[in-house]
């Protein structure tokens, strides 16, 4: 079977809600290979999330000046205020150990790490069958306040228009767990393992 052994990242991008940690988990359940890359933000941290595990919670002022110090590949002000970041040495220790690096991040993000590794990365964007199921996976899950949501769903409305930029789209259909778990094993089988 013709492998493509150069890949050394895949990037599970999409809105807040979609399901990107669910499939990150099934990465990582499906192969050892696979280790989740904690990225770091300025947002609160959520109950049951731990520092280092979830994310690394900094305060804006370590987070910029992490970002002075050029210490992340990648980084945005994804919402006013809350900034999320992929750290340089995050990566590197995951790669350099021969493994393969899952990230789960904004759009953008996927973007900007596929513009720095190229076809090293594997980015595949992440959407639900529609806009109303987003809008009702944000609000059972009970995280985010409405006006949250409400900035949620206008960010995705923009970030739609860029999903022909990535190497595949997955539907992350609500109550279909199944078919998104094949799908996703699917692409890990291809270019990863």
């Amino acid at each position: 079977m013709n492998k493509e052994v150069s890949k050394k990242i895949i990037v599970l991008a999409g809105p807040s809600g979609v399901g990107k940690s669910t499939l990150a988990n099934i990465l990582l359940n499906h192969s050892d290979r696979f280790k989740f890359s904690v990225s770091a933000t300025t947002r609160p941290m959520r109950l049951g999330e731990q520092n280092a595990k979830d994310y690394y919670f900094f305060s804006e002022e370590e987070f910029t000046k992490r970002k002075d110090n050029n210490e992340f590949i990648e980084w945005e002000e994804v919402y006013k205020g809350r900034y999320y970041g992929t750290l340089h040495s995050e990566v590197s220790q995951i790669i350099d150990l021969g493994n393969i690096a899952i990230f789960d991040i904004d759009v953008l993000g996927a973007l900007n790490i596929k513009k720095k590794y190229g076809d090293q990365a594997y980015i595949v964007f992440i959407k639900p069958e529609s806009i109303d199921a987003l809008q009702n996976r944000l609000r059972n899950r009970a995280t985010d306040s409405a006006e949250d949501i409400n900035m949620r769903i206008a960010r995705f409305e923009k970030e739609l228009a860029l999903e022909d930029q990535f190497d595949e789209i997955l539907i992350n259909a609500t109550g279909d767990i199944q078919s998104s778990k094949d799908k996703i094993i699917a692409i890990a089988e291809k270019h990863f393992l």
